[in-house]
């Protein structure tokens, strides 16, 4: 759950509340930005690893068991 900081606004001295992601939301978000990037191009080795350490820290990838062979992108014909 993120932590609240609080802090002053300089311009307007109003105080101002803002959610903080702990580490372990930092590092999770970071490895789901990863993961998409290795299933976007293909790697599907680091793609397992990066997979391995989501299920070991407890998460569930979105939108299932999703291959880099399954995410990649289809090339369609352009007409000119």
């Amino acid at each position: 759950m993120p932590e609240n900081e609080t802090a002053t606004n300089v311009r307007t001295g109003e105080q101002v509340s803002t959610e903080v992601p702990t580490a372990d939301e930092a590092y999770v978000a970071a490895l789901l930005s990863e993961r998409e990037g290795y299933a976007r191009y293909s790697n599907a080795d680091r793609l397992a690893d990066v997979d391995a350490e989501l299920k070991r820290l407890g998460v569930t990838v979105p939108g299932g068991r999703e291959t880099a062979a399954e995410s990649k992108p289809r090339r369609t014909a352009r007409s000119k």
